[in-house]
């Protein structure tokens, strides 16, 4: 995760649900210090946001102040989506993508690959790739547009072959034991949070630091249907818990912002 990551997080799940008002950029380094963000670190990271536009800056007095702007919101509402769109039914069909890339285009390739991870695509070989969403091939159209491409066939498939099936396709294109390991590292610390049951700027912490995590296993997790997921996988037991226990320390983050920034929060807000 990085320090522009828990910006985002820091504006999209705290700053906007406490205030609506721009917020001194000292009170977002010091709210990042809770991470063990360094204040250099901070500054650049929120400097780099103001130039993509993702921060919006003005001034008061000497103070600098900002906010933040629609395309972080964007941003945020498009990934949870996405992760929306995955987590509905199966149709019992794959989504296949074949392509090519000039050989000597290293980086093209690269980026084609980081690309179809994005989609939701794994590698069922070199320049084959699968996913079991019914927006994959939206999705990495859109992802893939502008790449210099030679080949880039979009297909919808079914397994054949009565000896294979879906789930042990699903194992060959991504590794699901690490997948597991991670999600179940991730529900041990939900589990522990839950128990230590944070407050203030611990709270803030516990919260920004699990969504690190989440979204670090999230990254390489095609969010497979129930269908083809091995038998015991943990994914349904950390949504649950971070429904629980993220929403706890999400409550006790956001009191402890307001309090940095001297809002007062309806009742509501903090419940």
């Amino acid at each position: 995760m990085t320090v522009r990551d828990l910006v985002v997080d820091l504006c999209a799940e705290h700053l906007d649900a406490v205030t609506a008002e721009p917020v001194p950029l000292q009170a977002l380094v010091g709210l990042l210090a809770a991470c063990g963000v360094a204040e250099p670190s901070a500054r650049l990271a929120a400097a780099a946001l103001r130039r993509a536009g993702w921060l919006s800056g003005s001034r008061r007095g000497r103070e600098t102040l900002l906010a933040p702007a629609a395309p972080l919101r964007a941003s945020v509402v498009a990934r949870a989506e996405r992760i929306e769109r995955r987590l509905g039914p199966w149709d019992g069909q794959w989504r296949m993508v074949v392509y090519g890339v000039p050989e000597a285009d290293r980086a093209a390739r690269e980026r084609v690959r980081r690309g179809l991870v994005r989609a939701g695509f794994g590698p069922l070989a070199p320049a084959t790739w699968v996913s079991p969403h019914r927006d994959a091939l939206d999705e990495v159209h859109a992802e893939l547009a502008g790449e210099p491409t030679s080949r880039l066939d979009l297909l919808t498939a079914h397994v054949t072959d009565p000896r294979l099936s879906d789930g042990e396709l699903a194992a060959r294109c991504w590794d699901l034991p690490r997948l597991a390991a991670g999600w179940s590292r991730v529900l041990e610390r939900l589990r522990g949070a839950a128990a230590d049951a944070p407050e203030g700027v611990a709270a803030l912490a516990a919260h920004l630091r699990l969504r690190a995590e989440m979204r670090a296993v999230l990254a390489g997790d095609p969010l497979l249907p129930a269908a083809l997921q091995p038998e015991g996988w943990p994914g349904r037991d950390v949504r649950d818990a971070w429904a629980d226990t993220g929403a706890r320390l999400a409550a006790a983050a956001r009191a402890h912002v307001a309090d940095v920034l001297g809002v007062v929060l309806p009742r509501a807000a903090v419940a």
